[in-house]
């Protein structure tokens, strides 16, 4: 139990990191232009977070061994390493490793080849995620497979705006700031759906069955489901209320909209962690399929 805890921990942690990463990356490319004042602390909080995510994918991966083993000292097993290092995990964690390197490095060069560099990485670190667990086993695969990185590549946009956002709109100007939110939410009310739409279809496609939803795996999805509400209610307001109010000068709307922000990273933090506990415990269908 122990290990299964550290192992949660750790990949929890990493798609913090990763998706902070490569939503810096997405951020940057679409907005630094409008982002003077706030521009450079995107790129170091970017950067920074990917060597994290790095770390905490690396850390994560030593400790399959240990779950295999049931106990820490599996780590220096070399027969259980040898068995991890056969699996498709190993792939997926290459992937993801040279991913978040390419936005690091990328996002320190300040450059038009180190912005390809990033792109090219968000889309790796987003992949790999398709190249391990129950879609890369599904019949379905392929389709399964775009479905899951168009809504990887969704949550990036999202969680990884959310800290840019937040500092933008404490550093510029704000009619600014609101300009570029407006923008971001422009996009977002096109991005936000699919991510939704994408995440259904992965859940029908790959449970067995609806009353598999009364199992772990099930509630946990509704748990998700149930804060993607209310996340939907804050980016209403942001988008409609708070931006809007920005626009004309208001630094009190301002205020409301930085709380907003970070009430909408609590809680997509959350969502990463449940959705740790859940690939890491449970199985999405029952034990028949």
């Amino acid at each position: 139990m122990p290990v299964d805890v550290t192992s949660i921990v750790l990949r929890a942690l990493s798609f913090v990191a990763l998706f902070q990463a490569a939503g810096a990356a997405i951020f940057v490319a679409l907005f630094s232009e409008e982002a003077d004042a706030s521009r450079a602390i995107v790129r170091r909080i970017g950067s920074v977070a990917a060597i994290a995510g790095i770390a905490l994918a690396a850390g994560h991966y030593a400790l399959e061994a240990a779950r295999m083993a049931g106990e820490f000292a599996g780590v220096f097993d070399a027969s259980l390493q040898q068995l991890v290092l056969a699996s498709s995990s190993s792939t997926a964690v290459a992937w993801r490793i040279a991913g978040l390197a390419l936005i690091a490095s990328g996002l320190h060069a300040r450059s038009a080849l180190g912005q390809t560099a990033t792109l090219v990485g968000a889309t790796l670190v987003t992949t790999a995620f398709a190249l391990a667990g129950h879609t890369a086993e599904s019949p379905f695969r392929w389709g399964l497979s775009l479905a899951l990185i168009a809504h990887l590549l969704a949550i990036a946009f999202w969680f990884g705006g959310l800290v840019p956002l937040y500092l933008m709109s404490r550093r510029e100007a704000l009619p600014r700031a609101a300009e570029i939110l407006d923008r971001y939410s422009s996009i977002a009310t096109r991005v936000v759906p699919g991510l939704f739409i994408a995440g259904v279809l992965l859940t029908m496609f790959l449970m067995s069955s609806l009353a598999n939803l009364t199992s772990p795996y099930g509630l946990l999805i509704l748990g998700k489901v149930a804060l993607f509400a209310v996340l939907m209610a804050l980016a209403t307001l942001n988008k409609w209320r708070f931006g809007p109010a920005m626009a004309r000068g208001d630094a009190t709307a301002a205020t409301s909209f930085q709380r907003s922000v970070l009430a909408e990273l609590a809680l997509i933090v959350i969502i990463l962690a449940m959705t740790a506990t859940l690939t890491s415990l449970y199985s999405p269908c029952d034990p028949s399929c």
